[in-house]
């Protein structure tokens, strides 16, 4: 009896699934549980206890999607650049959609206790996120696959700058 090996993007397609899958259970307990102990912060911050709770899910934000972008390329080499670039992408999305829901189905962890405007302004969380696990990819990617030193440094400048330029067009718009 011959066992058949299961076609290359089949196993990709498997590693990408429960990568995302994985990471996206870690990142949002660590989202939720910052937002639970967003008011015990507030004894080490003071007033900046919010900006203090964002700026942690940033750097886990930064972490996990990172780590997860430079395992796929370590567990399945060759996988193809825009995989990568969607579980980026995904693990954002998938994330902040779970962290949403949690603050819907407990309101008790949210500021307000307003389902409406929890869900308002979780909507704009949900963008934010995406984008910027998107441009976390792209940097992870460029860190991994440009050889070249100096060009990456470049592609990051320009990413980066181009971040940047989006957010203030868009704010003064």
């Amino acid at each position: 009896m011959a066992t058949e090996k299961a076609p290359v993007s089949s196993v990709e397609n498997s590693v990408l699934a429960r990568s995302v899958i994985i990471a996206c259970v870690i990142l949002t307990a660590i989202f939720i549980a910052l937002l639970f102990f967003q008011n015990n912060l507030a004894r080490f911050f003071g007033q900046y206890a919010d900006e203090a709770t964002i700026g942690l899910m940033l750097m886990a934000l930064w972490l996990v999607v990172s780590s997860t972008i430079r395992s796929l390329n370590n567990l399945v080499k060759g996988m193809e650049t825009w995989k990568l670039l969607l579980g980026g992408l995904l693990i954002g999305l998938l994330s902040s959609l779970l962290t949403t829901a949690y603050l819907i189905v407990f309101p008790d962890v949210a500021k307000s206790q307003n389902t409406s405007e929890v869900t308002g302004a979780t909507g704009g969380l949900i963008l934010v996120i995406s984008a910027i696990a998107f441009i976390i990819s792209m940097i992870s990617v460029i860190n991994m696959r440009v050889r070249s030193r100096t060009l990456g440094n470049i592609l990051e400048l320009l990413i980066i700058g181009g971040a940047i330029a989006g957010l203030v067009w868009f704010a003064t718009k």
